[in-house]
């Protein structure tokens, strides 16, 4: 599946849970579920192009903090600071806690070729959450994960919210949802203004 660049605001909404078996809820895990009533994750163009192309020249992996503003139940994130990272590699990342007004955390995923331990067969595939990441994520409280597939002719971002990492926290890694990822056709699209909006999701 493929969304064309929106000229305007992406508004990315949360799609279908996969049919991966998952373990029963905890309390805690219920309180967690009542306590995020964000649904839905706006990236502005600006951003995405941005996270897209830093993305595409880095061999490790870092993490930023996105942060905007909350109307409903919807998250529109504009801008990032980056944390200070204690560690980064090829395929891990260790940074300093981000700010709590941060409503996403992005981190990117090189693309170093096929991984048939992970069942990775494309660039689309690495567009998932590691064991490790789940582990990061359920232990924070930032509402969403975000994760850009760089090293690639062709920018792909996919996201989760938090609630969805907690109920699947015990798979060996998430892969993304339908209507929760994106793809270009290649980086001329990030600064073509005559592609069109994608439709309504």
């Amino acid at each position: 599946m493929r969304h064309r660049f929106a000229a305007a605001v992406l508004g990315l909404a949360l799609g279908a849970q996969p049919a991966a078996a998952q373990a029963p809820l905890t309390p805690i895990d219920s309180a967690v579920l009542n306590s995020q009533p964000l649904k839905r994750l706006v990236l502005a163009p600006s951003l995405f192009r941005r996270l897209s192309v830093l993305a595409a020249g880095l061999d490790r992996e870092v993490v930023l903090c996105l942060q905007g503003s909350v109307s409903g139940d919807t998250a529109v994130v504009r801008e990032f600071v980056m944390p200070d990272l204690l560690r980064s590699t090829v395929d891990a990342v260790e940074p300093q806690p981000c700010a709590p007004a941060t409503l996403a955390v992005w981190h990117n995923h090189p693309w170093t070729g096929p991984d048939s331990s992970f069942g990775v067969k494309t660039p689309e595939d690495l567009c998932s959450l590691s064991q490790p990441d789940l582990r990061t994520v359920v232990a924070d409280s930032i509402p969403f994960a975000v994760v850009s597939v760089g090293r690639t002719s062709r920018p792909i971002v996919c996201w989760w919210r938090r609630v969805q990492a907690v109920v699947n926290r015990h798979v060996r890694f998430l892969p993304r949802f339908p209507r929760q990822w994106m793809e270009l056709p290649s980086f001329a699209n990030l600064t073509d203004p005559t592609v069109p909006p994608a439709p309504a999701p």
